[in-house]
């Protein structure tokens, strides 16, 4: 066996053979490596469990990032060559030229702590592993071979980069500045600021509820809550909404969604920058109600130490959304915080609607799109959950 090996303690092994794929220092049999890097990991008697991302100076020290051939530790070219191009042939028929597609969604491509997004032809990478940092080049010279974008940009903004000891920052990695990119998605055109949008510059695991939206707002007055560029409420618009009435405290991103709704034709749409819970406070007082309420607020549990503050702020926010709604009126609600689970998002969703003068119906459940699969061995790789409640009579 070449290369280097890390070996499992007894604790760390029955983790293992239950599918968990992340591993603390204390649940390995050997001190780590000095050098953050891929290893062999073997198991506490001695079978092979595939390969691993080393981050010695984390907390999360080991990530198994799947199988490879044989017993040796490939070099960084043929390991990327080889993720990448399963993850581009799984999602080959999101891949159009104009289309905004996340490519890489770490554990779940066997690429632990990699985020890769594909807007038209600029990608967008966050490496969250200090076990793949060392490798940036060879990843974005395997990006640039199967992809051949305009650019390829490092969005290292991200708090976790913080807990791998590794620094944060925005950094061009290859090709030229793009400071704007458009895509296209479900018949509408989306600006996309890859430099200093959300994200990696747009909400890409939010296509099913927006497809989901544009199906169900026809003559409907829609309201979009926390709306950033207003990609619910555009979608709403072009399924034929009367109305749509985006919400949030950025500027910037409200001048986006109006740029955006006048590029794709599309009226009917205001625009309102203001705190989400006072506003909806206001319209609740002014009797305001609406046909089709979006809320997709950020995450309100970054950590678990939040947690209780948060199932508090979703069920506020809720109970606010739900008193808008007129009769037979939708609720689409979300959250994308990995600590909120979907049980505890749905009964706090259920606590929300109790004792309200209506009944409230569950319509339907979605997560993120087919771009962002779950790893069932990891249940906080189902960070997104969208609820969709009916006002009954």
């Amino acid at each position: 066996m070449s290369g280097t090996t890390v070996r499992l303690g007894a604790k760390g092994s029955k983790l293992a053979h239950k599918g968990r794929p992340w591993f603390y220092a204390d649940d390995l049999a050997d001190r780590l490596p000095e050098t953050p890097g891929l290893a062999r990991v073997l198991d506490d008697k001695g079978r092979d469990l595939g390969l691993g991302v080393v981050s010695p100076h984390s907390r999360l020290a080991l990530r198994l990032a799947g199988g490879w051939p044989g017993d040796a530790v490939p070099a960084p070219e043929e390991f990327f060559d080889s993720r990448l191009a399963a993850a581009l042939a799984r999602r080959s028929h999101l891949l159009g030229p104009a289309e905004g597609s996340r490519i890489v969604h770490g554990e779940a491509d066997a690429l632990p702590g990699l985020v890769v997004d594909r807007y038209a032809d600029v990608v967008v990478v966050q490496v969250g592993s200090a076990g793949l940092e060392p490798f940036t080049a060879e990843l974005v010279a395997a990006l640039d071979a199967k992809l051949a974008p305009r650019m390829v940009l490092a969005r290292h903004d991200t708090a976790v980069r913080r807990l791998e000891k590794l620094p944060e920052e925005i950094r061009l990695l290859s090709g030229r500045r793009v400071e704007e990119v458009e895509i296209e998605e479900g018949g509408l055109r989306h600006p996309v600021r890859p430099w200093t949008g959300h994200k990696t510059g747009f909400y890409l695991d939010q296509r099913p509820a927006r497809a989901f939206v544009g199906r169900h707002a026809r003559g409907r007055r829609v309201l979009d809550v926390f709306s950033y560029q207003g990609g619910f409420a555009l979608s709403a618009l072009h399924g034929g909404a009367a109305s749509a009435l985006a919400i949030d405290q950025s500027a910037d991103a409200l001048a986006a969604a109006a740029a955006a709704a006048e590029r794709n034709g599309l009226v009917g749409l205001e625009t309102c920058g203001d705190n989400a819970f006072t506003k909806l406070r206001d319209l609740r007082r002014a009797g305001e109600q609406f046909d089709l309420v979006v809320v997709d607020p950020p995450a309100f549990a970054k950590n678990r130490r939040e947690l209780q503050g948060a199932l508090r702020g979703y069920r506020d926010l809720n109970r606010l959304a739900l008193r808008l709604l007129g009769p037979g009126g939708l609720l689409v609600t979300c959250s994308c915080s990995h600590h909120m689970s979907p049980v505890r998002f749905e009964e706090t969703l259920r606590h929300a609607a109790a004792e309200l003068p209506f009944r409230t119906l569950l319509r339907a459940r979605i997560g993120a799109g087919e771009d962002h699969p779950v790893w069932l061995a990891l249940p906080e790789s189902e960070y997104l959950k969208v609820l969709v409640a009916e006002r009954g009579d």
